[in-house]
């Protein structure tokens, strides 16, 4: 397999965190972004299963709270499992 270069920027404290990882995995730096972007997965063109009617009356059905986000609802999940429990 042939390499190219690439200049990427991103924040000196990425890639000493980038390189830390991956020393952890005996690996490099590059490896790292590469073995990122070659798991990257695409959208698939045509799901091999059918979803059932039930299913598909309940896609949409949920929405999330004004102004919060899914990481803010796994936050205060978890903030009250582990920090509040009784």
């Amino acid at each position: 397999m042939s390499v190219a270069k690439l200049t990427l920027s991103v924040s000196p404290v990425l890639i000493k965190k980038g390189k830390r990882i991956a020393q952890k995995q005996n690996n490099s730096l590059s490896a790292l972004v590469s073995n990122f972007l070659e798991n990257l997965e695409e959208p698939p063109a045509k799901a091999n299963y059918e979803i059932s009617p039930e299913i598909m009356e309940m896609y949409g059905a949920y929405r999330l709270p004004e102004g919060k986000t899914e990481d803010d609802l796994k936050f205060e999940y978890l903030f009250n499992k582990h920090v509040l429990h009784d």
